[in-house]
């Protein structure tokens, strides 16, 4: 699919917010009806992209696992630590 690097569009916005994604893109990424897209926020654009569900379910949670993992394992430490510190505090009771 690498015919178009950049494609532009106009598309009209209806009272509700939706907006009807050009048949030719419709037709490259093939998003038939009924299917569903993903729209976000990625610095000042927005990014409309086509849902592969396990795929995009896989996408989330290595994002999330990759951003929170190491600081989760860090407090897990800290947390193991700190039982440490007060059962040899107690003992000392």
């Amino acid at each position: 699919m690498g015919v178009f690097k950049v494609f532009e569009s106009i598309c009209a916005v209806g009272e509700r917010g939706q907006i009807t994604l050009p048949k030719v893109i419709r037709k490259l990424k093939g998003i038939t009806g009924k299917d569903k897209v993903i729209v976000k926020l990625k610095n000042e654009d927005i990014v409309v992209e086509k849902l592969g569900e396990k795929k995009h379910m896989e996408k989330l949670f290595k994002e999330y696992y990759q951003k929170y993992g190491k600081r989760d394992l860090g407090i897990c430490r800290e947390w193991e630590v700190i039982d440490k510190e007060t059962d040899a505090m107690l003992d000392d009771y």
